[in-house]
Formats: structure tokens, sequence, C-alpha cells
């Protein structure tokens, strides 16, 4: 009896002192990062691949829409592979920026300006989207693939610019003299003023050129686009056809042939319906995984940092940066998951491309290719 209460005791300790025992948050976080950043890498880069691969064919290439998802699978991709360096630290544990503070200069100047890029391919797609609805007659000179492009290359240059500091001596140190290893940390005491724009200043412009401001013109110009097309459907359904419906009826059947209202009509409603739950999905998953590690990075420069207990408990607050950085990459594996497959007339262009299958185009009476005519009808998606 003596040794069977002996043995309950210590086993009662042993599993105490098992339940007590401190959870590894650093073990933790390279496991979960592993597996996260694997499922990413296979999901994005396939998905971008495709991407590019359709948006690639000459017929897509003459829709300005089509430019800025060529470019966003592009951005998307190099914003992945610049995030790499992370992966490698989780999975192998080999911290690059031990190697060469340049390249880690190099690294994180373009991460930071293609993840930005990304953003602005998708405003630009929300803002080309909304001129094709405030200005449908208009279109054809605004909504260029010439004009995406220029639109794309400024927002480049300007977000290189933006993003130029990272070159600054305030950031890393090679190795030489007592180092034996490089760092690409901030040089708080030789740089003081450079620290402080970069830990208090720079956080809330990041917050802004990468999540926020983005994501305020997407929604804006969404919202715009359903007040719009609600205003002409109602004054379509209950006001009949006006001068500017009969015109606008005149160009589809011009470029469709000869479609009965009905059809036309329809056809309309299908489109909206299709951008309507295309907009809405990008931009929810946009902010579900931009705006959490923005606002949490803020939130430890400017109140969890003053906390007694930052110093013990800093591996946890790491571990719920490094869950929301993973979380914020997958926003570079999905978009094209979410604006091509979620959109019938893009699925059908990414199909017929893997398949190699040719367009069959058929001409009317008056001598309208209707091939040619739907592709440059859906285009508005």
């Amino acid at each position: 009896m003596t040794n069977l209460t002996y043995s309950m005791n210590l086993t009662t300790n042993l599993l105490s002192t098992q339940l007590m025992k401190p959870i590894d948050y650093n073990l933790l976080g390279n496991r979960i990062g592993t597996t996260l950043y694997s499922i990413i890498y296979f999901l994005g880069f396939i998905g971008n691949t495709l991407a590019l691969i359709t948006f690639s064919s000459s017929r897509m290439r003459q829709i300005s829409s089509s430019i800025f998802l060529l470019i966003l699978s592009i951005s998307d991709s190099i914003a992945l592979i610049t995030s790499l360096w992370f992966f490698l630290g989780d999975a192998f544990s080999i911290q690059l920026q031990n190697y060469s503070a340049l390249a880690c200069r190099f690294r994180t100047f373009f991460a930071y300006v293609f993840m930005d890029l990304s953003s602005w391919c998708i405003v630009g797609l929300a803002f080309d989207r909304f001129l094709r609805t405030e200005f449908p007659l208009r279109t054809r000179k605004i909504c260029t693939p010439r004009n995406a492009l220029i639109m794309i290359s400024i927002c480049f240059l300007l977000l290189c610019g933006i993003n130029g500091h990272y070159f600054s001596p305030g950031i890393g140190q090679e190795r030489g003299g007592n180092r034996t290893t490089a760092h690409c940390l901030e040089n708080r005491e030789e740089y003081p003023k450079y620290y402080y724009f970069y830990k208090i200043i720079w956080p809330k412009i990041d917050m802004v050129v990468f999540c926020f401001l983005p994501a305020c013109i997407m929604i804006l110009c969404n919202i715009r686009i359903i007040h719009i097309l609600r205003r002409n459907r109602h004054h379509f359904e209950n006001h009949g056809s006006t001068k500017e419906q009969l015109t606008i009826t005149n160009i589809h059947q011009t470029l469709n042939g000869s479609n009965s209202m009905k059809r036309i009509s329809s056809h309309r409603k299908a489109i909206e319906r299709q951008m309507s739950l295309m907009m809405l999905s990008c931009v929810i998953v946009f902010l579900c995984t931009t705006v959490p590690v923005t606002i949490y990075l803020i939130f430890i420069e400017q109140i969890v940092v003053k906390y007694p207990n930052f110093a013990r408990d800093s591996s946890y607050y790491i571990f719920i940066f490094r869950i929301l950085r993973a979380m914020m990459y997958m926003h570079f594996s999905c978009n094209f998951y979410l604006y091509c497959l979620t959109s019938q007339i893009f699925r059908g262009e990414f199909l017929r491309i893997i398949t190699c299958r040719k367009l069959i185009i058929k001409t009317t009476q008056d001598g309208t290719s209707l091939g040619l005519n739907k592709m440059m009808d859906t285009s508005i998606v």
C-alpha cells in the first residue's frame, strides 16, 4: 500500500513538473512557420505561375485589367521568394543575415517594394473597373494596357523611393574587426536619428502605404461601383431606355451582333455578380491578412515595450508576430485563385490556354467577329 501511494505521488509530481514546464515559443514558431510557409509556397508558386501563363497571352495583354493581374502575379512571386529568408531560418536554422548585411538590405528593400506593389496592383485593378463603370463610353481611351503600364511604372518608382532608406548605413553591419558575424539590425548608437525614424515614424508610413491607403481606395471604388450599377439597373428597369441606355445598347449590339435586350441584360448582370464576388473576396482577404500584422507591429513598438515584463515575455510576442507574418504571406499566394478562379470568364480563358484550345471565331452578316467581340465585351472584368 505504501509503495502504491509512493508511486502515485511520484507520478503526480512528474505530471505537475511537465505541466509547469515553460513553452519553448521559439521551437513552436519554427515548426508552425515551416508548415505554413510550405503550404504557402506550394499554393503560391503554382498559382502565380498559372496566372503568369494566363495573362501573358496576346489576347489577355490587350486588356488593361489583365496587365494589373500579370504584374500582380510577378510581384507576388518575388514577395514569396524574399520570404524564403524566414523559411530557411524556421526550417533549417540558417540565418542568412549573419553572412552579409548588404544582402540583408537588398532582400529587405525588394521585399517591401514588391509587397507594396502587389497591394497597389490590386488598387489599380479596382480603379480600372471603377473607370469602366463611371465612364463606359470612354473606356477604350482611358482603360488601355499602355495606361496600366504607366500607372504601374509610376507606382514602382515611388515605392522604390519610399523604401530606399533600407540602404542606409543605419541598418546592418558587416563582419570585420571583432565581429565574426554580420547583422541586419539598427545601429542605434551611431545613427540615433535614423533609429528614431525607423522605430517610431516608419511603421506608420509603412502601414499607410502597404495596407490602409490601398484598402480605403479599394473599398471606396467598390462602393461607388455598386452604387452606379444599382442606379443604372433601377433606371433601366423603371424608366425605360433613355438616350444613354440606347447608346450603350447599340454598342453591345454592334459588338455582339443582333443580341436581344434580354440577353444583354442577363449577361451584364452575370458579369456584375462575378466582379462583385471577386472584389469582395479579395478586399476581405487583403484586410484579414495584412491589417493584423501591421497593427501588431505598432502595438508592440508603442505599448508592449513599455511593459515591465516585456523582456521576460519577449519570446511570446515574437512568436505571435511570426505567425501573423506568415498569415500575411498567404495574401501573396491566393490572389490567382481569388481573382481568376472566382470569375467564369477568366476561368474559361485559363482552361483554354492550358488545354491549347483555339478560339472559334464566328462572323455575323455584317462582318462582326463574335469571338473577338466577346473578349472585348468581357474586358470590364
